[in-house]
């Protein structure tokens, strides 16, 4: 794993839902979980690596140390923008180049499929997070 140092930033949801993977990855990149964690709502949904569906702060903030232990640097590019009055369907593709426990550069990737909510202040937060949406297919009961 890649070290990186962990600072803090300015980090803001967005006010366009365009934006939210562009805002993610400076998120990640700042090593800080806080920063990922102010991008989703309190109830959030986030499908882990292995398909499972988790919901919750408590949750989703153990997956997100979970995810900044990778280090790296991570990119993106997104793919589609859908809106629907206070509701968006997005989908990017990303990727964390890092290195693995033997000091050997590795690249994660994915396409991930996301649902954000338009705030009452006109910040948009994720409500569905899926970034592993083109290898597993999530299923919830």
């Amino acid at each position: 794993m890649e070290p990186r140092e962990t600072h803090s930033s300015s980090i803001q949801a967005p006010r366009e839902p365009h934006l939210m993977n562009e805002i993610f990855v400076k998120a990640y990149n700042s090593g800080d979980v806080s920063n990922i964690n102010l991008l989703f709502e309190k109830d959030a949904v986030v499908v882990r690596p292995n398909g499972s569906v988790i919901q919750g702060v408590d949750a989703y903030t153990q997956e997100h140390q979970n995810l900044v232990k990778i280090g790296g640097v991570m990119t993106s590019i997104n793919k589609s923008c859908i809106i629907h009055n206070d509701i968006a369907l997005l989908n990017a593709e990303w990727e964390i180049k890092t290195k693995n426990e033997q000091g050997e550069p590795i690249t994660i990737s994915s396409v991930s499929t996301e649902i954000v909510r338009k705030q009452s202040d006109g910040s948009w937060l994720y409500i569905v997070d899926n970034p592993f949406s083109a290898r597993v297919a999530p299923s919830q009961k």
